[in-house]
């Protein structure tokens, strides 16, 4: 045999060995699965798919898992098929001498992070009298880690207290102040501010005030609390009116969609997430109500699903929450669909080492990230779900469930940190 052929045979034999041992297959993920000891201690759900949507891998897929923050990619998605690329500030109508108001629950206005201005500007610079229309109140459970939700939120529906040498205590916005106060009965032993567990006070114990004290806390929101903030903000005066919304009606648009929905998932804003199913149920209903955004989404988005998701809240703050990991990856694979530029999708999620609540999670690989996901943690859970890049070029869509640990959520994160870097490293 002649021999330069066979050292060309040897060659494309070991050629071909080594793109093979370079391959990701079934085999291997789930050796680095069951070979990690902090996996094997508690309940996973995982599963790793090509950009054809052939899966790689699964584990436990049909499995229902609590999936914490994970459920805001769900309202992303409902979002993104209900609203615009503007989201509606309010309704509202002309007559005569008077502009009346119907809140939409944008929670842009005044908001540290969003307000582009556009509608204060509307406001104060109005020649007609102002009314908001009364609302009732809306249906929710006040939480302790998020504001209160609202027809029309006001800077986050979040104060700002501190210590100050002459008045005590500084309060911003200043109106909230009134609601700031003593509570004798307290008996912390050191100085705080909290949310009274009844009527709408903000109390602290009577202890000195440190000296660099401050706080940002949300304040407890309604409709006369609305109208005392607005009238306090644009310095002219503020009335509530009963008015049933008429079916005629202009919307007052503020800022761009993908502005709130960044903000909502990359730090994982729950108070944004809620206000966004808000939104969708004024498009979408007469009223706002966050039950009215999920049953449309169950009814028109996620019906037909393998498993069809449990979807309680739009934050994921509910432990009622019950998604599989395939519900998960399904959504995955409607939001590329829907948003269709990769580097817009990239855009609305936390990248590892770089923004949100991956940036300390991950390194960069020479500067540039490789995981773009969407985290979730409550107590004893955590997870990932999004999109890696390995330094081969191949792109993954992944979900990564982790519920029932008892280690510190730390450890859990490290671990599945070091397995993700692995596939981007090797594969």
């Amino acid at each position: 045999m002649n021999r330069s052929f066979v050292i060309l045979i040897i060659f494309l034999v070991a050629f071909t060995n080594q793109s093979e041992a370079q391959k990701l297959r079934e085999r291997k993920v789930r050796k680095m699965l069951t070979n990690s000891e902090i996996m094997n201690e508690h309940f996973v759900g995982f599963m790793l798919q090509e950009e054809s949507g052939k899966v790689v891998y699964a584990q436990h897929e049909d499995i229902h898992f609590v999936p914490a923050s994970n459920t805001k990619l769900l309202t992303l998605y409902t979002a993104m098929n209900v609203l615009g690329d503007s989201i509606p500030a309010f309704k509202y109508q002309i007559l005569g001498d008077s502009l009346i108001i119907w809140g939409t629950g944008d929670p842009s206005f005044l908001h540290p992070k969003l307000d582009n201005r556009k509608t204060y500007d509307f406001l104060v610079n109005s020649t007609y009298k102002i009314f908001l229309a009364n609302e009732p109140d809306l249906d929710f459970e006040p939480s302790y880690w998020r504001s209160d939700l609202s027809y029309f939120p006001m800077y986050g529906n979040m104060a700002t207290i501190k210590a100050d040498p002459s008045l005590g205590l500084f309060v911003f916005p200043k109106p909230i102040s009134r609601y700031v106060v003593l509570d004798s009965t307290i008996t912390s032993t050191r100085f705080n501010i909290n949310r009274s567990k009844t009527g709408k006070q903000l109390v602290y114990p009577n202890k000195t005030i440190p000296e660099d004290f401050q706080r940002t806390i949300p304040f407890p929101m309604d409709m006369q609390v609305t109208r005392i903030l607005l009238q306090d903000t644009l310095k002219k005066e503020i009335n509530l009116i009963q008015k049933k919304r008429p079916s005629e009606i202009n919307t007052f648009f503020s800022i761009p969609s993908d502005s709130l929905f960044k903000h909502m998932m990359l730090p994982s804003d729950n108070f944004l997430a809620e206000q966004i199913l808000l939104l969708c149920s004024g498009v979408i209903s007469d009223s706002l109500d966050v039950k009215t955004t999920i049953a449309f989404g169950l009814e028109n988005h996620y019906k037909d699903f393998k498993n069809p998701p449990v979807w309680e809240d739009g934050s994921g703050l509910s432990r009622f929450n019950l998604f599989t990991p395939n519900t998960v990856l399904e959504v995955l694979n409607l939001l590329e669909t829907k948003i269709g530029d990769k580097e817009r999708l990239k855009s609305l999620l936390p990248a590892g080492g770089v923004s949100g609540t991956l940036r300390a999670a991950y390194k960069t690989d020479n500067g540039k990230p490789f995981v773009w996901a969407k985290t979730g943690s409550l107590r004893y859970m955590h997870l990932q779900s999004g999109w890696l890049e390995t330094r081969k070029g191949k792109v993954y869509k992944y979900v990564f469930m982790n519920n029932n640990f008892v280690r510190p959520t730390s450890e859990v994160r490290n671990e599945m940190v070091r397995i993700m870097t692995e596939i981007h490293e090797k594969y």
